[in-house]
């Protein structure tokens, strides 16, 4: 019997900020984990070797990354009802604007048939602090 695959994709919101996005972005660990994915798809322990960090701080940013709408995952289930998630890059644009009004982005998610979806913009960003 083929062991069964089940894409799982985040559907983006709307409610994610742009500050949130571009925070993650900013991370070291999810930018490791986003170059780890270009090569293809890799499961969460992959990752951690080739972004030589812990399994749980891998999984943070996974999590993270899905939510945004930056990662998707496909689960493969045996027969003897063992499991694997795998991860994988979704390809992505982010673009910022500067206005009077003030800081605004917009995040566009290609969809798995290569067509744009998920767009999450304009949005202002939060006001940065001094700290």
């Amino acid at each position: 019997m083929q062991p069964s695959r089940t894409p799982h994709a985040a559907e983006p919101t709307e409610d994610i900020a742009v500050d949130e996005v571009l925070s993650l972005l900013a991370d070291d660990y999810a930018q490791s984990i986003l170059h780890a994915l270009a090569d293809g798809e890799q499961t969460a322990g992959e990752i951690a070797d080739r972004c030589e960090a812990s399994t749980v701080t891998v999984y943070r940013r996974l999590n993270r990354l899905e939510t945004v709408g930056l990662v998707t995952t496909t689960t493969q289930i045996a027969a003897d009802g063992n499991h694997r998630t795998t991860y994988r890059a979704r390809p992505a644009s982010v673009a910022i604007s500067i206005s009077e009004d003030g800081l605004t982005g917009d995040l566009t998610v290609e969809s798995a048939a290569g067509q744009t979806a998920g767009g999450y913009g304009p949005r202002p960003a939060s006001p940065m602090g001094d700290d």
